[in-house]
């Protein structure tokens, strides 16, 4: 289970503990019966309230580890033929800032960012995200979140990135 899923079902139980000492804190009379508990309500309820405050304090926990950007490191500029063909992948605006948008889902960990599912290239550890309008981003998973490899279009230059992907990354 990720840190975040653990952190809240922690919040949750906590949360639920306190909600169930807070309703349970009144001394319970029924005709001239007397409910009797161990602790006085005071202390119940101050238990619950603990209990409420440490369920927030999971809560905040789960939404910062939610937050926190993989490290996106990029390898396009250190081959000529991929610093290239990403340039001329640019001439086009809309697949451009369509590639833009693939980047900013792949930093915050969206695999299922454009057209869903990522595709793999046979025979490498490369992937890539498919955007509607032509976009392709390619990118393998490292160690601290992932790297870029690669920027094209649909069509001819999809191409010749991917062979060259083949030529570089070749298991």
């Amino acid at each position: 289970m990720s840190k975040r899923k653990t952190y809240l079902t922690s919040s949750l139980t906590s949360f639920l503990i306190g909600l169930f000492l807070l309703i349970n804190s009144q001394v319970n009379m029924v005709g001239a019966v007397i409910g009797i508990s161990i602790l006085n309500s005071s202390g119940v309820s101050f238990l619950g309230i603990f209990f409420i405050l440490i369920s927030y304090i999971l809560f905040l926990a789960a939404q910062s580890e939610l937050e926190k950007k993989l490290k996106l490191t990029s390898s396009i500029k250190e081959d000529n033929i991929m610093k290239r063909l990403a340039e001329e992948t640019a001439e086009n605006q809309q697949v451009k800032r369509e590639i833009d948008h693939l980047v900013y889902e792949l930093s915050k960990g969206n695999l299922e960012a454009g057209l869903g599912h990522p595709r793999h290239i046979k025979g490498t550890n490369i992937f890539y995200l498919r955007g509607r309008n032509g976009g392709r981003l390619y990118y393998r998973k490292t160690q601290e979140g992932y790297e870029t490899v690669g920027k094209s279009g649909k069509g001819r230059i999809q191409d010749r990135v991917i062979e060259r992907l083949k030529e570089l990354y070749s298991n």
